[in-house]
C-alpha cells in the first residue's frame, strides 16, 4: 500500500487528435475512460488515498460527477503546460507531503509498476523520482542520459537522443514533495515559442540545483503507451487483450478462481500449500454462513505431487475450524468421494486433483452435500470469500486425529459393494472376460482392481503405479496417449481395453480388435444398452462439444437429446432436469439416472462388462449395430491450441464478425451458449471454445471425412493465425 501521498492527475487535455466529441480524460477505451484507468490504479494502491484532478473548463462538470468523497477537482482556465497544471493542484497540498503525478492518458500502467516506483522513491531517499522508459523507438518524450554509474545527470526535452538505442525517455509519472516542486516552479521559464511550463524542466532544474532525482525504469513498453490519437487507442485495446492473458498468471498467484472442474492452477504457482489451506478457509466459512458446518466434509486425494500432503492440509483447516472430517487412506477416485459425501451425509467432499491436466496442475474439486458439482452462485460466493482471508486456522494433523476431527477412512468398500449390488455380478463372473485396463498412473487403479478381480474377470493392469510426472505428460484418454493399451488389445486376447484419466472420472475404451473408442461412442453404446438391452427410458444431455451421432441415435428411438454448457454441473442438472437417462460429455465423463449425479469412470466400466456379459456380443459388434441403426455416422474431431496473446485478438475478431460460410460450408446456425458453435450444413459443425481450465482454445466439430476435417481445420488455423 501506498501510504502518506497525495495523487495528483493532470486531465486538462482536449483529444482533439483522437476525433472524440468528449475531452481525452473522457474518451473511452474498451468502454471505460482514460481517466478511470487511473482511478482504479490509485485505487489499488491505497484505496482511502486523496486525489486531486485538474480539469479544463468544458470537461470539469463531467469529472466532477466521477469523483469520489476523496476527490477534488481544480481548474485549469488556459492551456499553459502540464506543470503549470500540476501547480495548480499542487497550491492546494502542504508543502512537506509527497505528491505522485500522473497524465489521464497513460491508462496502460500497472499498479505493481506504480507501486515499484513508489518503494524505489522511498528506499533511495531521492528528491525527485520519475519514471522512464527504454526503447529500441525514437519518441517526442524527455530524453534521459545517465553517467557511467547509472545516475541522471541530464534530461532534455523533445530532444533526440545522442546515443545507440535502447533510448530512455521520461514517460510521465513523478514523485517528489510539494515544496521541492513549488521552489522549482518558481525558477523555471515557459517555453519560448509555446509559452507553456512543463514537468521535464522542473527535473532539468532539480538536475542543475543537485538535488537527488532518480528515474525508475519501466522494462515494459506497453505500459507507457499514451493515448493521443485513434491509432494509439486501438493499440491499447491489442495490449489489454493480450495483458488479460500475461496477466492471468500473475493472478493465479493471488486469487483463487474456479473453472469448469473446480479450482486448479500451476503447482508453486498458484497451487500451494498456503492457498490450499486459504481455499479451505473459506470453505469451513462458507459451511458456517449456510449453518452445515456440523455434517462432515469428506477429503479424497489423487496421485499427483502434493496431493495427499494438501489434503492433510485441508483436514487440518477444517478441523481447526470445528469442522469434522473424513479423509481417505489412499489415493481414490473422485467419484468415490462423491458417493461417500452421500454415505456419510457430508456438509460436502474436496478431492485434491486435476483430474486430466497436465503433471504440473493441481486443484481441489468441490463436491456438494446433494453429490452434484459446485454449482456458480457457491463457488462464486467461496471466491469471494477465499480471496478476502487473512487469518487461518490450523492445527496439527497428529492433533486433528487424537481430538477426532479427523478420521481415517476406506472409502473404497462400501462403494464396491454398492457396485456388486447395483449391477449383475453372477452374470459377470460366469462369463471369464479378459480385460487390460490402463490407468494411467491415476487414482483408479486399486479401485477399478478390485471391482474387475472381484467379478472374477481376468485382468492385466499397465501403468498401475505411481508417477506424479505422468511420463511428463498429462494422464488423459486420448488415442494418442494410449498407444500401449491399442498395442496390448492389438496382441492380446482381451474382450475388451479400458483407460481412466487422472482421478478415474473419465473413461474411454479400446475394442477387441485394438480399435480406439472415444467417449462419445462410449456414450452411444452404453445408452443403446440400457435403453434397449435393460429396458430405461430416457434420452440423453451431452454438452456443446459432444457428438451429434447421439442425437440421431436417440431420435431413432423416439428419444431426445439436451445439449447444456461444459461443465459437468449443467449434465446433472439437465438429467435431474430431463428426465434423462445418460448424461455424457466428449471429455469422457459419463454418468446415469440410477447412479451418482457425477461423472464416474469406474462405474461405466463395470457396466461395460456387465454390457459384455449379458449380450455376449463384442464392443465392435454393438458398435456396428449402432452405426447402422444412425446411418450416416459423422466423424469427430478435437484441437487444442494455446492462446498467445495474438490468438486472443483473433478470436475477438473472428467472433464479431458474422459468418455465412466457414471453409465453404454455408452455417445454418450459430451458438453460443458456451463458445462460439457454427452448425454448417450436412449434419457438419464446429465448436470454437477457450478452455476453462487449462490456456488453450479447443476447436472441436464433426465432418463426413477426414478431408473435411482437415478442410475446416486449415481454414481456422489460417484465419486465426494458430
Amino acid at each position: 500500500m501506498v501510504n502518506n501521498m497525495k495523487f495528483l492527475i493532470l486531465a486538462g487535455g482536449t483529444g482533439k487528435r483522437l476525433k472524440s466529441k468528449k475531452s481525452k480524460p473522457l474518451t473511452k477505451l474498451n468502454n471505460k475512460p482514460l481517466i478511470k484507468y487511473i482511478l482504479d490504479i490509485i485505487n489499488n494502491l491505497n484505496k482511502n488515498s486523496k486525489k486531486i484532478i485538474i480539469a479544463n473548463p468544458k470537461n470539469y462538470n463531467d469529472l466532477e460527477n466521477m469523483a469520489d468523497k476523496n476527490t477534488r477537482i481544480y481548474i485549469q482556465e488556459k492551456p499553459l503546460g502540464t506543470a503549470h497544471a500540476a501547480k495548480i493542484g499542487i497550491d492546494h497540498i502542504d508543502e512537506n507531503e509527497d505528491v505522485f503525478i500522473l497524465y489521464s492518458d497513460t491508462p496502460l500502467f500497472r499498479d505493481s509498476t506504480l507501486y515499484a516506483m513508489y518503494e524505489h522513491h522511498r528506499l533511495t531517499k531521492s528528491d525527485i523520482t520519475f519514471m522512464s522508459g527504454l526503447t529500441n523507438i525514437q519518441y517526442p518524450y524527455a530524453v534521459v542520459y545517465r553517467d557511467e554509474n547509472g545516475k541522471v545527470i541530464e534530461l532534455e526535452e523533445h530532444g533526440t537522443p545522442q546515443y545507440n538505442p535502447p533510448y530512455e525517455y521520461s514517460i510521465g509519472a513523478y514523485i517528489m514533495k510539494a515544496g521541492i516542486f513549488k521552489k522549482l516552479f518558481s525558477e523555471i521559464k515557459p517555453h519560448p515559442e509555446t509559452h507553456e511550463y512543463y514537468i521535464p524542466e522542473l527535473i532539468i532544474k532539480a538536475i542543475e540545483k543537485n538535488l537527488t532525482v532518480e528515474g525508475y525504469i519501466c522494462l515494459d513498453e506497453d505500459e507507457y503507451l499514451g493515448i493521443n490519437t485513434y491509432e494509439d487507442l486501438k493499440l491499447a485495446k491489442e495490449i489489454l487483450l493480450k495483458r488479460e492473458v500475461s496477466d492471468s498468471q500473475i493472478q493465479e498467484e493471488k486469487h483463487i478462481k474456479f473453472g469448469t472442474g473446480g479450482w486448479r492452477a500451476h503447482i508453486g504457482r498458484g497451487f500451494t500449500l498456503q492457498n490450499v489451506k486459504k481455499l479451505t478457509q473459506a470453505i469451513s466459512n462458507y459451511l458456517k454462513i449456510q449453518g452445515k458446518a456440523n455434517n462432515p466434509v469428506i477429503i479424497g486425494f489423487d496421485n499427483r505431487f502434493l496431493s495427499d500432503e494438501a489434503a492433510k492440509e485441508i483436514s487440518c483447516v477444517l478441523s481447526a475450524n470445528n469442522i469434522k472430517n473424513y479423509i481417505s487412506t489412499a489415493p481414490i477416485p473422485t467419484p468415490l468421494v462423491t458417493f461417500t459425501v452421500l454415505e456419510k451425509k457430508g456438509a460436502l467432499g474436496m478431492v485434491v486433483t486435476a483430474s486430466h491436466n497436465p503433471y504440473n496442475y493441481n486443484g481441489i474439486k468441490v463436491e456438494t452435500e446433494d453429490g452434484l458439482p459446485i454449482p456458480l452462485y457457491m463457488s462464486e460466493e467461496i471466491e469471494k470469500l477465499a480471496n478476502k482471508i487473512e487469518k487461518i486456522s490450523w492445527i496439527p494433523y497428529s492433533v486433528a486425529k487424537e481430538k477426532n476431527f479427523t478420521k481415517e477412512c476406506d472409502f473404497r468398500r462400501k462403494y464396491l459393494d454398492y457396485l456388486e449390488n447395483k449391477l449383475d455380478y453372477t452374470e459377470i463372473k460366469n462369463t471369464g472376460l479378459k480385460i487390460c485396463f490402463d490407468s494411467m498412473y491415476g487414482s483408479g487403479t486399486t479401485t477399478i482392481q478390485l471391482a474387475l478381480i472381484g467379478a472374477r474377470c481376468d485382468l492385466k493392469i499397465i501403468r498401475g503405479y505411481r508417477d506424479t510426472l505422468f511420463e511428463g505428460s498429462s494422464p488423459a484418454p486420448t488415442e494418442e496417449r494410449l498407444s500401449h493399451l491399442i498395442y496390448e488389445m492389438k496382441n492380446g486376447n482381451f474382450d475388451v481395453g479400458m483407460a481412466v484419466d487422472g482421478d478415474a472420472d473419465r473413461i474411454v475404451l479400446v475394442d477387441e480388435k485394438g480399435n480406439f473408442l472415444h467417449t462419445n461412442e462410449v456414450i452411444s453404446l452404453l445408452w443403446y444398452y440400457m435403453h434397449e438391452i435393460k429396458g430405461f427410458k430416457g434420452g440423453v444431455v451431452r454438452n456443446v462439444g459432444t457428438s451429434h451421432n447421439i442425437d440421431r441415435l436417440c431420435e431413432s428411438f423416439n428419444e431426445k437429446t439436451y445439449e447444456v454448457p461444459v461443465g459437468f454441473k449443467y449434465i446433472a442438472e439437465g438429467i435431474k432436469k430431463y428426465n434423462a437417462l445418460v448424461g455424457g460429455e466428449s471429455s469422457g465423463g459419463i454418468t446415469f439416472i440410477d447412479h451418482i449425479m457425477e461423472k464416474d469412470g469406474v462405474y461405466a466400466a463395470m457396466l461395460v462388462v456387465e454390457m459384455l456379459a449379458k449380450t455376449g456380443e463384442k464392443i465392435s459388434t454393438i458398435l456396428e449395430k449402432i452405426k447402422s441403426i444412425v446411418g450416416e455416422w459423422m466423424l469427430y474431431f478435437e484441437k487444442n491450441y494455446d492462446i498467445l496473446p495474438k490468438t486472443k485478438i483473433n478470436l475477438n475478431k473472428f467472433f464479431s464478425e458474422e459468418h455465412k460460410t466457414i471453409a465453404g460450408y454455408n452455417v445454418i446456425e450459430k451458438r453460443t451458449i458456451d463458445g462460439h458453435k457454427y452448425i454448417l450444413e450436412g449434419g457438419r459443425w464446429v465448436l470454437l471454445r477457450p478452455s476453462g481450465t487449462e490456456p488453450l482454445i479447443r476447436i472441436i466439430g464433426e465432418a463426413k471425412n477426414k478431408n473435411e476435417i482437415e478442410k475446416i481445420l486449415n481454414f481456422l488455423i489460417k484465419k486465426l493465425e494458430l
